[in-house]
């Protein structure tokens, strides 16, 4: 609804913004103009913008379901820290909790229980 909104200048404006402006060029009526943008937010940019960065790094951090409750403890002192790390010349991931190191396939990594976050753009060099 806030594609169709938008004035042509906006649409063609968001297309050139992905390096797309070609899809625009020859488009006359507002209503195609419109669907060529749908299309493309809905299809292709999705695929365009995870081709530009890559994650590196996760921190979560997992407390006893006891903490917190009536005064106990402090959620701060207590509960772990995981950090999952990418090895950017063999792409394998480590998981890393104080002093212990494992290796860990990246479909375990649970990045709905992120604290932290870490993306590095793609071709940048650290």
């Amino acid at each position: 609804d806030k594609v169709r909104s938008m004035s042509v200048k906006d649409l063609k404006k968001l297309l050139k913004d992905h390096g797309r402006s070609d899809l625009g060029t020859n488009i006359v009526e507002k209503s195609e103009l419109v669907s060529t943008c749908v299309d493309f937010i809905t299809k292709s940019l999705p695929d365009l913008l995870s081709h530009k960065y890559d994650l590196v790094a996760n921190i979560t951090h997992t407390i006893p379901a006891e903490v917190g409750r009536e005064g106990k403890f402090d959620p701060l002192e207590e509960g772990n820290y995981l950090c999952h790390v990418q090895h950017k010349a063999t792409k394998q991931w480590f998981e890393m909790q104080d002093l212990h190191v494992q290796e860990i396939m990246p479909q375990l990594i649970g990045l709905s229980e992120s604290l932290l976050l870490i993306f590095e753009k793609k071709g940048a060099y650290v």
